[in-house]
């Protein structure tokens, strides 16, 4: 009775985690939305004063504003990231609701004479070289 039990538990854990997945395996993230669309992100450099929009840091380059929401983490760390500093950012624009507004998220900053790099590298999946000890865990006894 216990193994039936068990079997049809596992079954319906099973199912559950098929059907969660998703249609084709996709997978929600930046730039990744239901039935395979992605927001199309174009290359920019852009130069100008630091400024604070909408409660994020943002660059005004001519009729756009580049909101930077990026930049936050970085506030007391780099000293010279002030509002008002001179700096040139480099990264991938995307479009936002309003036309003259546009999301960059940045791989290289410039400011007061020095340059920072903050691309983030994609983690690689890790298998350690020796495995474990008690994983995984050995079976003592009948279920």
């Amino acid at each position: 009775m216990k193994r039936i039990v068990l079997i049809v538990l596992m079954a319906c854990g099973i199912a559950a985690l098929v059907s969660a997945r998703g249609k084709d395996g996709d997978r929600w993230g930046r730039g990744n939305f239901p039935g395979g669309q992605s927001i199309p992100a174009e290359q920019v450099t852009v130069t100008g004063a630091l400024t604070i929009v909408q409660g994020s840091l943002a660059v005004k380059s001519g009729d756009i504003t580049y909101l930077v929401p990026e930049l936050r983490r970085y506030v007391g760390f780099i000293d010279s990231l002030k509002d008002g500093a001179q700096v040139k950012l480099e990264g991938s624009a995307v479009s936002g609701n309003d036309a003259n507004a546009k999301f960059l998220w940045v791989q290289k900053l410039s400011i007061g004479g020095k340059d920072y790099d903050l691309a983030r590298p994609r983690p690689q999946p890790t298998v350690p070289a020796q495995p474990v000890p008690g994983w995984p865990m050995p079976h003592r006894g009948r279920w």
